[in-house]
């Protein structure tokens, strides 16, 4: 493990990184997290896992689905994975562009481009990206937690321009309805 230049041979002897997520002092990351879905009637449904590499007092980033917990579905002319509900379809929609997969310091987006989803009535046949899921990280001490928001995705339906590795803008996060079963995401 490569430790920051202000960490102490103490602290990494004990497997420990000061990290400045907030100014405060983190444990380091193990190298596998749980991702789960908490839903609005306290259910918890465990969708993949994170992998983590630590590199230049960071992390890179991977993330895998569990194959058991989503449904193939045929939507618009694509394929998705998605979390059947007999109130709302939740389906994963994977970042097409250029991603660093890379986290630090308390810049969490590339983790969240990897955990982008649509949403659509069980009756729907189609999906429509103005129907998207954002999930805002934060830091907690055994990994991370995400806010559910609201946002249109269509900006994803043309790339970026060269160099834009972030088209998707915060100001254009809306606080998510509560008739949304998915409520928070977790990962640890």
């Amino acid at each position: 493990m490569r430790m920051p230049r202000h960490a102490s041979p103490v602290l990494a002897l004990l497997g420990l990184c000061l990290c400045d997520w907030a100014g405060a002092v983190e444990p380091a990351l193990p190298e596998k997290l749980q991702i789960s879905i908490e839903a609005s009637d306290g259910r918890t449904l465990h969708i993949g896992t994170l992998h983590l590499v630590p590199q230049d007092g960071g992390y890179r980033t991977r993330v895998t689905l569990e194959d058991s917990a989503f449904e193939a579905q045929f939507l618009s002319m694509r394929p998705f994975q998605c979390l059947p509900h007999p109130e709302e379809t939740v389906c994963y929609l994977p970042y097409p562009y250029e991603n660093r997969r890379f986290i630090r310091d308390g810049d969490l987006t590339d983790l969240e481009y990897d955990l982008l989803f649509l949403h659509k009535s069980p009756a729907e046949y189609g999906i429509d990206a103005w129907n998207g899921f954002y999930y805002r990280l934060s830091r907690t001490p055994d990994g991370f937690t995400g806010r559910l928001y609201e946002t249109d995705l269509n900006v994803l339906a043309a790339p970026p321009e060269r160099g834009e590795l972030r088209p998707i803008k915060p100001s254009e996060l809306y606080e998510a309805s509560d008739r949304h079963w998915p409520r928070r995401l977790t990962i640890h």
